[in-house]
């Protein structure tokens, strides 16, 4: 008597996979709050756009982010259709930015604002609370592993610094110093002084050469 020989696993994989295939395809990708950009210089200010997709079908209705330590906002744009409001610090510092509106499930709402970016390289961590019309909430606070990860900025010094609005002052050479940037100005001085110098030199030598004809004329008495 023969004995069956049993599948090959292989087999009974690609069966699984085309059984659980049609549901993977169904499933919609998570989309995820963001802050941009995701890396910036030390104490340089930068212009910030928060991301908002809608994904719930009663849509977004309200955005509170909470602005980490040493990241100092200093100007708004202005959103059509949502009004902005902020929490303060007892020290006058912003300490979370809420944006009122609506947003529809296919909608992406952008908030973007300007604020000089911490003095210390490390990373920095932008908690929102994501609310629906439902009433429902989406706390993206978690770590970037976790289903509702926060938002995250690196703060380095190998990022070229973007001085967004003007506001800072402007980054050297690479691989000059700073005081470089100033030599310009100190050759303009010291060439308008020679220039000077010449110009009361020849002043002088002028006077000096018709004083004697001068001092010939006859006098002429009265």
């Amino acid at each position: 008597m023969r004995r069956r020989r049993h599948r090959p696993r292989r087999v009974l994989r690609a069966v699984a996979l085309a059984a659980v295939a049609p549901a993977l395809a169904a499933a919609p990708a998570a989309a995820h709050l963001q802050v941009r950009p995701a890396q910036v210089a030390p104490g340089d200010p930068v212009l910030w756009s928060v991301l908002v997709p809608s994904e719930e079908a009663t849509g977004t209705r309200r955005i509170e982010l909470a602005v980490p330590k040493d990241v100092l906002p200093f100007s708004y744009e202005r959103t059509p259709g949502w009004t902005r409001r902020l929490r303060m610090n007892a020290d006058g510092s912003v300490r979370a930015i809420v944006w009122r509106g609506r947003a529809s499930s296919d909608e992406l709402a952008t908030f973007r604002f300007l604020a000089s970016a911490p003095e210390r390289a490390g990373t920095i961590a932008w908690k929102a609370l994501q609310t629906y019309g439902d009433g429902s909430m989406v706390r993206w606070i978690g770590s970037p592993d976790s289903d509702f990860p926060a938002s995250t900025t690196t703060v380095s010094t190998s990022v070229a610094r973007e001085n967004a609005g003007g506001e800072g002052a402007a980054a050297p050479a690479p691989g000059r110093p700073q005081a470089a940037a100033a030599r310009p100005d100190w050759v303009a001085r010291g060439l308008a002084l020679v220039a000077l110098l010449a110009v009361v030199a020849f002043i002088a030598a002028v006077r000096k050469r018709t004083t004697p004809y001068r001092a010939l004329r006859p006098r002429v008495e009265p």
